[in-house]
């Protein structure tokens, strides 16, 4: 084809067709809406466990405590206990007659779990948003692109707080809904609009306390070394606060800036909460400053000593999915285990106490029928479902990163070896017990160690921590099966999605005296009371058979599928 002379060839440039903005909030086009959609996991575990334990508690407390003896029982019960544990869930002494109402025994016994669980999420996600990335390299492309570092910051961090506080507020709404819904006036137990929103803003200023300190140290110490600082400064000021050990751990908890903040109850204090919430905004603002002023990538690093290299991924494919989960299995079994030792060890003290009135006795055995309570066994079986949600969230983190492997496309490579993909699901499944196996054991020396120190006999609970293992491989199972046989993309969330049913389901059922056999769709109502010794052989054999069955389900199903783009 001749092409004339002279002539300026002409190239017609397509137009580039705007995004639509629903598509932008899925991930396309805007790094905020990528980072919402990455996150979706987290607010689902998220708002599922915290919007569904306000539903519960509103609809459990009128059956369990219907009249007013039975909340003068509580008042009783909490009055008996050693002011160190008291505190340490929330402060008793100022509720007063108000810890019988539905407000007042849901910011005693389940506002630490709130402010804890979403400073968690906060650290886990703020860590690993920007240092993650760079240190995997995959920032340098969107940093090559015309972004700022000052800008991807700020949308990555803008995405996290949407999440953070669109899921406080369905915690504000649920409150009420369900207070209102559930409680009885007569007993104080309606909550009002204003008292649900003062508490989903001091969940989330704790989150954002703590979420902005790992923001702060990530671009000095990395993903891992960040976290793990940011999390035990967490537990050590929540711990410093409620034991009231004194000195500056104290003095520099937000806890203890706090303490008079209980709004369920009616107990306002907006100055302390306006302080954590300006000191979170610094460290949020700081985080940001100082990734902008970084190198990507360049931290002074703090991680712990290299492991063998049996556990690093050179000798096959269950040691290399083994090695990218040890970091996960360490982490969950050393949280878990802090908590665990935290409980077990104000267990001796309490029993003495407890065994030595028998008013408090009587008290107990009304309430807890069945209960050991002169063991460390008989008061973690109280917090057991608290285990159970841990351990089962651990689990849809591993299933999360054995799915990463065809989420981020390097399935494929690991496919061009003589691998195929059914040994790939095992040996993925494999390393994921082993994970789960290596947290359980960190969590039962943690409660043996913990029970030494308080002096109570903790030998069911040693044996009891093992149900948590067999959730959690059961969970393990459940997400295979759906990565294997449909879209890994999907594994985590549903495996999530079973954690949280499961726990409303045996939360809820009893209290509201649904049917039983609504009860037995939970899997943890088949498992006894493992912690006190009472073990149910059904359950253990259902989580052993969903777990192995699952994970072949799971590479029959890869056998037959093509490994998704």
């Amino acid at each position: 084809m001749a092409v004339s002379a002279g002539m300026p060839q002409r190239t017609a440039a397509a137009a580039l067709a705007p995004i639509p903005l629903h598509r932008r909030l899925y991930g396309f086009g805007s790094i905020y809406g990528k980072t919402i959609r990455d996150s979706r996991l987290a607010f689902i575990i998220a708002a599922g466990l915290f919007g569904g334990l306000a539903l519960v508690m509103g609809a459990a407390i009128g059956t369990v405590f219907p009249t007013p003896a039975a909340r003068v029982e509580i008042d009783k019960l909490i009055g008996s206990m050693p002011a160190s544990m008291v505190n340490l869930f929330g402060n008793a002494t100022l509720m007063g007659p108000k810890l019988g109402t539905l407000g007042g025994y849901m910011s005693w016994k389940y506002g630490a779990l709130f402010a804890l669980g979403a400073g968690l999420w906060s650290i886990l996600a703020l860590s690993g948003t920007l240092a993650g990335e760079a240190a995997r390299g995959s920032l340098d492309f969107v940093a090559a692109a015309p972004f700022g570092k000052r800008r991807i910051a700020l949308e990555k961090l803008a995405a996290h707080l949407t999440m953070l506080w669109v899921a406080m507020a369905f915690v504000a709404v649920m409150i009420t809904l369900s207070s209102n819904a559930y409680g009885d006036p007569k007993l104080g137990d309606p909550i009002p609009l204003g008292g649900s929103v003062g508490f989903a803003l001091w969940t989330g200023f704790i989150a954002m306390f703590f979420g902005g300190l790992a923001l702060a140290l990530a671009p000095l110490l990395g993903r891992a070394g960040s976290a793990g600082v940011a999390g035990i400064v967490m537990v050590a000021l929540w711990a410093a606060s409620g034991l009231n050990v004194g000195g500056p751990l104290v003095d520099l908890s937000p806890f203890h800036w706090t303490a008079n903040h209980i709004p369920l109850a009616g107990f306002y204090d907006w100055p302390g909460l306006a302080l954590v919430g300006i000191v979170g905004v610094v460290l949020l603002a700081l985080g940001v400053e100082l990734f902008s002023r970084r190198d990507l990538g360049v931290t002074a690093g703090l991680s712990l000593p290299h492991a063998p290299g049996a556990v690093l991924g050179v000798r096959g494919p269950v040691s290399r999915a083994f090695g990218e989960q040890l970091p996960r299995a360490l982490a969950w079994g050393l949280g878990m285990g802090l908590m665990g030792a935290l409980l077990a060890s104000l267990v001796g003290g309490f029993a003495s106490q407890v065994g030595s009135d028998t008013s408090i006795t009587r008290t107990f055995a009304t309430i807890f029928p069945g209960y050991d309570f002169a063991t460390a066994g008989g008061w973690l079986q109280l917090y057991v479902a608290l285990f159970y949600i841990a351990a089962g969230f651990a689990a849809t983190t591993f299933i999360s990163k054995w799915t990463s492997d065809e989420v981020q496309g390097r399935l494929e490579e690991i496919l061009a070896v003589p691998m195929s993909r059914a040994r790939w699901v095992v040996a993925g499944g494999v390393a994921a017990i082993l994970a789960v196996a290596l947290m359980t054991v960190i969590v039962a020396l943690g409660i043996g160690l913990g029970a030494a120190v308080g002096g109570a006999t903790a030998g069911d609970a040693l044996l009891g921590t093992a149900s948590l293992g067999l959730f959690a491989v059961a969970i393990v199972g459940v997400g295979f099966a759906v990565g294997g046989l449909w879209r890994t993309s999907l594994a985590a969330e549903v495996a999530a999605l079973v954690v949280v049913a499961t726990y409303l389901i045996d939360l809820l059922a009893p209290p509201l005296k649904l049917p039983d056999w609504f009860h037995q769709l939970a899997l943890t109502a088949h498992l006894g009371q493992p912690m006190i010794g009472d073990w149910d052989p059904f359950g253990v054999v259902a989580c052993v058979v969903i777990a192995v069955g699952g994970i072949l389900l799971g590479a029959w199903g890869m056998s037959r599928r093509d490994v998704s783009r």
